[in-house]
């Protein structure tokens, strides 16, 4: 069986904006929403890399930014979607109360998001085989960041 790089993005998008959707149907205060919340780092940072992996290791995939954007366009979508929604639990969150630690939890989040994006990405990028993933990674970084950010004031 081989499974294309079209096939690992669809399924990353479909499991990014899966998730993003789960979050709409949490009760907000809820421990559903902690639940959530507690589980909303990891999907970006394994998901949306594994897709740009396979679409640089893949020969038949074109070797330009654009042309990799084009095969990996459905983990794009899916994390768009799970960045706003989860911008938006993670800010309402963080404002819920003063005596809670949700809002230096979603910056430990953001730095991990930071670390993982922009150095995984740059270790990718030193190699020519997979140069491609890196540039993808570092793009994807700044619309996770940015979407984050408009979900916030959603």
């Amino acid at each position: 069986m081989n499974i294309s790089a079209r096939g690992v993005a669809v399924f990353c998008g479909v499991i990014l904006g899966g998730f993003g959707l789960l979050g709409l149907l949490v009760t907000p205060g809820s421990l559903g929403e902690r639940n959530f919340l507690l589980a909303s780092w990891l999907p970006p940072i394994t998901l949306f890399p594994a897709a740009a992996l396979a679409a640089a290791l893949t020969p038949e995939a074109p070797r330009s930014i654009g042309g990799q954007s084009a095969v990996i366009w459905p983990a794009y979508a899916g994390l768009m979607l799970y960045a706003i929604v989860t911008g938006h639990r993670w800010y309402g969150a963080s404002h819920g109360t003063h005596e809670n630690l949700t809002g230096l939890v979603m910056m430990l989040v953001i730095a991990v998001h930071a670390v993982v994006f922009l150095v995984g990405g740059g270790v990718l990028a030193l190699f020519s085989k997979t140069r491609p993933a890196g540039f993808q990674i570092w793009l994807a970084y700044p619309v996770l960041l940015g979407l984050w950010v408009i979900g916030g004031f959603l």
